[in-house]
């Protein structure tokens, strides 16, 4: 085992030895068994095939290829067509739950409107029914575009000082007479977007036995592209003068499944653009997708190289292969499956043989071949001519008689409604599905017997639905989110289901989980917005329910039922609860809510009155018993200054008694008074 200092750095010339090397071995390259299936497939699916055995016989071809393919198509792309919303990613968290909203509206802005997803699903899944597989690339372009703006009135400093500014240019100007300066200037604007394109099949190659595109080590797309592309692409014209003229588009202009796809507008006449200018050139441009060890480290890497001729124009390291395929009937552990449309090739030879018969046998029925015997005839062309009762003149009665012609088989019938029923078997795809069985509708079948058999019908088309779901549509929509957190870089405003809405995706998450909602069966649309209009019934009508059921939970059940009916502009008709201003008060109500609030209002005030009222009594009733209080007091101080004066009285009398008892015993006259006066 070599060890890694053996490794050396692959030169370019040892890169495109590689290249070549693995283009040649891959699926698709040139003559393939697969290439030969594709173009045989092409020529039923276009009713060339089967031809006529005799130049005599009949040419009519059934359209059993034809009818298949465009019924499931059509099955197909009614469920995943632009406006049904299918896809959605899932929240991270209670906080994500809007987030995840504007990503998946913006994802599938970026399919529908800044794409064609309706033209990619309607190709990819064309290619998948009657070539195995159907492949999309999804890549970042950047592109620019010219804004031009007018200016006026500007003087020259001016217009240097506009000019100074980053990837100004001027385009055109014009002095006045005051040496004022008008004109144009342009400046580029950014318009780099995720581009998704389907891709031929025969552009396609994959190595062989590979059984997916995350565990294959070669894929390549090969396209026809002119000079002029190439020099648009940036491509120095020193690269591109070692191409030559010896690497033209050979293989594509020639290939079988080109010229069965043009056969019928006249491919052989060969490519338009042969010779007459230089510019328009087409060279055979191979971008391959390789694991490779470039630098010699022991590591090989996932790289993008891009070839034209033997000359290498570009070689980088990315992160993904950018093709996502769709196989109807996928086989295990192989990447390409089975052919849906080549299932059907036997039973278009099948009842265009048996119809052909009954063609031929009504022609010969009508229009026999005739016995005649020699000489019987007068004039020969009164037999050739076939007017209706015209004359034919014979010599004798049995001179003309019909040839014996051989009954037509009785079982050709059978056989056809036996063919009928083996296709309807091997597709999936029911006249009943179709609407085309009559005998469905009778007056035993009710409305739901048909839709329950019609939808019973479309097992396999779901089967089919669900793997272009889940091989295609969920990884197409991964890598399209991917690529827009890798690469946008400005705040854009669109107007996503009539409001505008601020995204940026450099600040999402790097990978969120993808949820597909599939309906195909009969019916099934509406049979959802049945079912979620009971519910709305339900709830409205329960009396322990309705309290629940909040006005916001309506709007989301509303909202879901009509979206499911078809009916996108959901805004238009409703408004969520969160906006609706609150509605004008009824004039009787609003009167009696304010003779309510004035008795409110009076009830107020007689208690503020009784409580101020209150409050004064008890001041008064304070006040009077503090006054009762000083009158107490000072009665008794009355009443003890009346008993003090009484006992001085008392006592000042008892002083002058005793005095006077006094002098009257020291008098010399007993009878004399003493006067206090005296």
């Amino acid at each position: 085992m070599a060890k890694v200092e053996d490794y050396e750095k692959l030169e370019d010339d040892e890169i495109v030895a590689i290249l070549d090397t693995n283009i040649r071995q891959s699926i698709g390259y040139y003559d393939s068994d697969l290439a030969r299936e594709r173009k045989k497939v092409t020529d039923y699916y276009n009713a060339t095939l089967p031809k006529p055995a005799h130049d005599g016989n009949s040419r009519y071809v059934s359209q059993d290829v034809y009818d298949s393919v465009e019924s499931m198509k059509a099955a197909l792309l009614e469920t995943f067509s632009s406006g049904n919303k299918i896809v959605k990613f899932a929240p991270q968290g209670p906080d994500d739950v809007v987030l995840a909203d504007v990503c998946s509206a913006y994802t599938d802005y970026v399919l529908f409107r800044q794409n064609d997803g309706f033209g990619v699903f309607r190709s990819v899944i064309h290619d998948g029914l009657v070539a195995r597989c159907g492949i999309a690339k999804v890549f970042w372009q950047e592109m620019f575009e010219d804004d031009i703006k007018e200016f006026n009135q500007l003087t020259q400093d001016e217009l240097d000082m506009v000019l100074a500014e980053d990837e100004v240019e001027l385009v055109e100007s014009n002095e006045d007479e005051n040496g004022l300066l008008s004109g144009l200037i342009s400046t580029p604007r950014d318009v780099s977007k995720v581009c998704i394109e389907p891709v031929p099949p025969e552009e396609f190659l994959i190595e062989s036995q590979a059984v997916s595109l995350d565990t294959v080590n070669f894929v390549a797309h090969r396209s026809r592209k002119t000079l002029s592309e190439l020099r648009e692409m940036g491509f120095s014209e020193k690269k591109l003068s070692k191409i030559g003229d010896a690497h033209e588009d050979v293989e594509l202009e020639t290939d079988a499944e080109i010229l069965a796809r043009h056969n019928d507008i006249g491919a052989d006449r060969g490519h338009n653009a042969h010779g007459y200018q230089d510019q328009i050139r087409n060279i055979m441009v191979y971008e391959a997708y390789i694991n490779i060890d470039i630098e010699g480290t022991g590591i090989a890497k996932l790289h993008r190289i891009l070839k034209a001729g033997n000359v290498l124009l570009e070689v980088d390291e990315v992160k993904r292969i950018p093709f996502v395929t769709f196989s109807p009937l996928p086989i295990p552990h192989a990447f390409y499956g089975s052919n849906f449309a080549e299932k059907l090739i036997a039973t278009q030879n099948a009842r265009t043989i048996l119809t052909r018969s009954i063609l031929d046998h009504a022609m010969i029925t009508n229009n026999p071949r005739y016995m005649v015997v020699k000489g019987g005839l007068t004039n020969p062309r009164e037999l050739i001519d076939n007017r209706v009762g015209g004359l034919v003149n014979v010599s004798r009665p049995d001179a003309i008689s019909p040839m014996p012609q051989a009954s037509l088989n009785p079982f050709v019938f059978q056989t056809l409604q036996l063919l009928d029923e083996d296709k309807e078997d091997n597709t999936g795809v029911s006249r009943l599905s179709q609407g085309l069985n009559k005998d469905a509708i009778s007056h035993q079948n009710s409305a739901a017997m048909v839709e329950q058999l019609a939808t019973m019908s479309q097992q396999r088309q779901k089967i089919i639905a669900r793997n272009f779901a889940n091989q295609f549509v969920k990884p197409l929509f991964h890598m399209a989110y991917q690529i827009c957190v890798e690469n946008e870089d400005q705040q854009k405003i669109i107007d996503i289901a009539g409001e505008y809405v601020q995204v940026d995706p450099s600040r999402w998450e790097d990978k969120r989980d993808v949820t597909v909602q599939l309906h195909l069966g009969y019916g099934e649309q509406e049979a959802e917005s049945q079912k979620r209009m009971a519910i709305h019934t339900m709830f409205s009508q329960d009396p322990i329910l309705s309290s629940m059921y909040l006005p916001q939970n309506a709007y989301a059940l509303t909202k879901d039922t009509l979206e499911r009916s078809g009916i996108m502009n959901v805004a238009d008709y409703l408004t969520p609860p969160d906006q609706i201003p609150p509605p004008p008060p009824d004039p009787a109500q609003e009167m009696q809510m304010q003779m309510a609030a004035k008795q409110i209002e009076l009830q107020e005030r007689q208690t503020a009155v009784a409580e101020a009222k209150a409050q004064v009594d008890a001041q008064v009733q304070q006040m009077k018993l503090q006054l009762e209080k000083m009158k107490a007091e000072a009665q008794h101080a009355l009443q003890s200054d009346n008993q003090d004066l009484k006992e001085q009285q008392f006592k000042f009398k008892q002083f002058i008694d005793s005095n006077e008892l006094e002098i009257l015993r020291t008098a010399e006259d007993l009878r004399g008074i003493a006067s206090p006066t005296g």
